[in-house]
Parts: C-alpha cells; structure tokens; sequence
C-alpha cells in the first residue's frame, strides 16, 4: 500500500464571474503550500496585484500581517468565517457550517486614499483598522477582535459594516470628545452586528445619511455615542450605562437601563430585562447565544424596513440578518471525506465532499 497525503487546496469554492483584468490570488502561510503569498502586507503591497484583485485568505493559526501597513489599492479580501474549531473552549464553534476549523487573522493596517470600493468579507480583525481617507468600503461578516475600525483621518464616506461580530473591548470609534477637523465621517452604515461587551464612539459623524439599525449589544457596559444617526431596531444591553444620543433619530429600540430619550424618540422600550430578550446561556458558540428567546420583548418591535412589516429588533432581524460564524455568501464546503491511504498504482481517488451556497 502506498500512502498519500491529500492537500485541500481550497475550502472555499469560488463561483463567480469576474473582469478579465481581476485575478485571484491565494494567501496561506501553512508551510509546504505553494500560495501565490504568505502574508497579507506583502499580497497588498505587491505590483502583480491590481486593483479590482481579490486575495483569498486561507485558514490558518497563524496571523497574516506583521507590523503596520497602509492599503491604498482596491481589493477584495475573503476569509473562512468565524468560530470554526471545534477543539476551542475558549470561542465554541457553530458545526456544520465549514469544513475549515480555522480563521483567517489579519492584523494592524490601515486603509487610505485608493483603497476606496474594497470589501472584507469573512476575515477576522484583530487589531486596530484605521480609516484614514477611504470612501466606499465594506466589512461584511468579519471577526473583530479586541480591536478598534478606527476613523483616524481623511474623508471616509460611505461605510458599511454588516453582519460582522464584535468581541470584548472592540469597537467602532472616532475617539469620544476629541475633534480632528481633517477627519470626516458621513453616510456610514452600521447594520445588524453584534458586540459582545463592543462599544460605539461615533459623536463625530456629520449629515444625514448615517444609519445604525438591527444591532444587538450584549455584556456592554459602556456608553454608547451617536450623533447625526439614524437608530432604529437596536437592542441596547449595555447594563447601566447611559447612551448618548446628540441631534439623532431614536426608534423602535430596547435599553436595557432607564434611557433617558430624546424628546423626538417613539416606539423605545427602556428598563429592558435582557434574561428575557436573549437566549444567553454558557453553552453553544457567542454569536448564537444572542438569538431572541421566545416570547421576547424584541420579536415583532422592530421598525418596519421595506417589504419587512414590524421586523425583530437586533442583529437577526430585519431584511439581511446576521449569520452565524460569518461564513461568506459564496459556495463552501462544509463536509468532507479524504481516503487516508490508496492502493500503490491508482491512478484515481474517492473524494466526498458537500457544499452549500450560503446566500
């Protein structure tokens, strides 16, 4: 008999169409893999790759970034997703979902000019990114952990963040009270994430087309800061602490302290009972512990957004709801069976493997 060792080279099945300039490139620092990078400062940094490229992050223990870096090129960037290991105690996994068992951690970097029209989709952050004069970017079912989007500079317009994971002390901040008269945040788009003791300092944001809608906090002690925002749809389990809401629309949302509103706010529920709202527990992964309990408050609460009449409040209500583990809207393969030896000779191999789509 003779052994063979299988490498998958992909988890992820890419299939999609791209531009004939766009290129795919794949990142693995696993040794013995033969990936176009190994780092993600040298696949953004390199002269072959273009904007309009995507980089595809492969799973990995080990980080992908080494010191700080700016981005200044638009690219697509595509990790596994979150909360994969079965083995890790620590951030239980939701089964099923991807046959990788771990993420893709990128590190410190920032985004600047030329970077505008990038997207993050499926990587998890693990420090800080600073926003520093980039227009038109997305972070999609990202892992932020113990770290901060941070808008430090420049005019960024036109930020989405969606169904991302916020974890412990990470945040979405424009550093509370201090003014920075070279920085400018307008239509940013915060929508139905979670933030597991996360916090918000957005008091600097100007305009009007600034919306955070259909998020859930939970374990959060902190103030949360807004001003010029649209809030709808949010649970706030923030313990005792005030929010702070300066010249902002306020509706249809749930505190879990006595809030004090504004006189424009409707439709609130204050003095909230989160044992009654979520379905919490010790067990299961941390992002599925944040799925409403029956009978709660948040079912049904929600302002109505389109064609989705009173909707739920929190990160899995509304018209795009949030997914467990981040896994990225393109086919994956969540299971998979490898023969561990063939016979000396054979020419061919059994493979089984599913996959799933997972719009």
């Amino acid at each position: 008999m003779l052994r063979k060792v299988f490498t998958l080279v992909s988890v992820i099945v890419f299939v999609t169409t791209f531009s004939a300039e766009a290129k795919i490139w794949r990142v693995n620092n696993t040794p013995a893999v033969n990936a176009d990078f190994t780092t993600f400062n040298a696949a953004v940094t390199s002269a072959s790759v273009i904007a309009g490229d995507t980089l595809y992050m492969e799973p990995s223990a080990t980080v992908y970034t080494s010191g700080s870096f700016t981005m200044t090129k638009r690219l697509v960037v595509i990790g596994p997703g979150y909360f994969l290991d079965p083995t890790d105690a620590t951030f239980p996994f939701n089964p099923g979902l991807q046959v990788a068992t771990k993420d893709a951690h990128i590190s410190f970097f920032r985004l600047g000019p030329g970077s505008d029209g990038s997207k993050f989709l499926g990587v998890s952050l693990d420090a800080t990114v600073y926003m520093s004069g980039a227009s038109n970017v997305q972070f999609e079912k990202c892992y932020f952990g113990y770290g901060t989007l941070y808008f430090e500079n420049g005019t960024n317009d036109n930020i989405s963040v969606r169904k991302c994971y916020f974890h412990a002390a990470s945040s979405i901040a424009s550093t509370t009270g201090v003014t920075n008269p070279v920085r400018v945040i307008t239509n940013l788009i915060v929508e139905n994430n979670i933030f597991n003791g996360g916090y918000v300092n957005l008091d600097q944001v100007t305009g009007s087309g600034n919306v955070f809608r259909n998020n859930s906090f939970y374990n959060a002690g902190n103030t949360q800061y807004f001003s010029n925002t649209y809030v709808a749809n949010n649970i706030f389990g923030t313990g005792g602490a005030q929010n702070s809401f300066i010249n902002c629309t306020v509706k249809n949302n749930l505190f879990q302290v006595n809030q004090t509103l504004p006189p424009t706010a409707t439709n609130n529920q204050v003095s909230v009972n989160m044992a009654n709202v979520y379905i919490g527990g010790t067990t299961g992964s941390l992002d599925s512990r944040v799925v409403l309990k029956a009978g709660s408050p948040a079912i049904g609460a929600g302002l109505t957004i389109g064609a989705v009449t009173s909707p739920d409040c929190g990160a899995y209500g509304a018209t795009d709801p949030y997914k467990l583990s981040g896994i990225p809207n393109i086919p994956s393969i969540y299971s998979l069976t490898v023969p561990i030896s063939i016979p000396s000779g054979s020419t061919t191999m059994n493979v089984t493997f599913s996959t799933r789509n997972n719009q």
